[in-house]
C-alpha cells in the first residue's frame, strides 16, 4: 500500500512537471516532407484562399522562431505559432504551436476548392512536439471530418 502510495504521488508530480514546463520550437523534431510534398515555411507562400481560411479562424499566426505566448502568460499576445506548411495537390497541411494552459499542437488540413477560390478544414489533429510529423503524414490522405 505505501508503495502505491509513492507510486501515485511520484506520478503526480511528473505530471505537474511536464505540465508547467513550457515546450519550445527547438523541442519539434524537423518533419522532411514525403516524395511529392511541397514544404513552405511562410503563410505568405500560401494561396489567398488558405491564408483568408487561416485568418477568419485564429486572426493571427506568427512566424516560425518568431516570439510567442507558449503559457498561460501574456506577454505578446498572440498564442499561435507556425511549424511549417506542406502541400500534396488539393491537400494542405498546416502545422501550429498552440500555447496557453496547455501547450499543444494542432494540425490542420485543408483542401483547396476546384477554382483555387476557397478553403475547406477537413481534418483536425492535435499533436504533442515528438508527434507532430506523424500527425501531419496521417493528414495528407485523410478525408473529410
Amino acid at each position: 500500500m505505501h508503495n502505491d502510495a509513492c507510486s501515485g504521488l511520484i506520478a503526480s508530480c511528473l505530471f505537474a512537471l511536464v505540465s508547467i514546463t513550457p515546450a519550445k520550437a527547438d523541442d519539434i523534431p524537423a518533419c522532411a516532407p514525403p516524395n511529392g510534398v511541397s514544404s513552405m515555411s511562410s503563410l505568405n507562400q500560401t494561396p489567398p484562399a488558405l491564408l483568408r481560411a487561416l485568418k477568419e479562424r485564429f486572426v493571427d499566426i506568427v512566424a516560425s522562431g518568431e516570439k510567442f505566448d507558449a503559457t498561460d502568460v501574456v506577454v505578446t499576445g498572440r498564442n499561435r505559432r507556425l511549424i511549417f506548411i506542406w502541400n500534396m495537390g488539393v491537400r494542405w497541411i498546416v502545422a501550429t504551436e498552440h500555447g496557453g494552459f496547455v501547450y499543444n499542437d494542432p494540425i490542420f488540413a485543408y483542401d483547396l476548392g476546384p477554382d483555387g477560390q476557397s478553403a475547406t478544414l477537413v481534418q483536425e489533429r492535435v499533436a504533442v512536439p515528438s508527434t507532430v510529423c506523424a500527425a501531419a503524414l496521417s493528414l495528407l490522405g485523410s478525408g473529410s471530418l
